[in-house]
């Protein structure tokens, strides 16, 4: 069983990372860089600590959890859209997912300017790209 400060491998989402915390009987917090996973202790593998990498981002998630294949942001709050960016995308690793949809809208393009900068931020995130049929809206892909 890994203990806190141990080096692991989150299987789904094949990186390394440092055991942060326990969340519950069975579930452990870990930190991949600056993004934080819940994960099942049974999708973990304790590792050398050379192994561990860095990635970014903070997330708490559950791979059996169903995820869309899009979000949309009308409504929220730059802050709100932030946050649900990040559990979206993280949730999406989690699950094995490829690729998705974040609709953002036109408005001022602040939302947008936002997102994308997040997106280039995560390494999760192999590209991202306006939608050419509707700008108010990013496909992003994972890899």
């Amino acid at each position: 069983m890994p203990q806190v400060g141990d080096t692991v491998l989150v299987r789904p989402l094949g990186r390394c990372g440092v055991v942060a915390s326990k969340v519950g009987a069975h579930k452990l917090r870990v930190a991949l860089g600056a993004m934080t996973v819940v994960v099942a202790e049974a999708d973990l593998e304790v590792r050398p600590a050379a192994q561990d990498k860095a990635p970014v981002l903070t997330v708490v998630a559950d791979r059996s959890t169903r995820v869309p294949d899009q979000i949309d942001l009308h409504g929220m709050s730059m802050e709100e859209a932030g946050r649900a960016v990040e559990d979206f995308i993280s949730r999406l690793a989690l699950a094995g997912r490829a690729q998705a949809k974040i609709v953002h809208g036109l408005g001022s393009g602040r939302v947008q300017h936002a997102v994308h900068l997040m997106l280039g931020r995560l390494p999760v995130v192999r590209d991202f790209r306006v939608n050419l049929r509707n700008p108010g809206e990013t496909d992003v892909y994972l890899g």
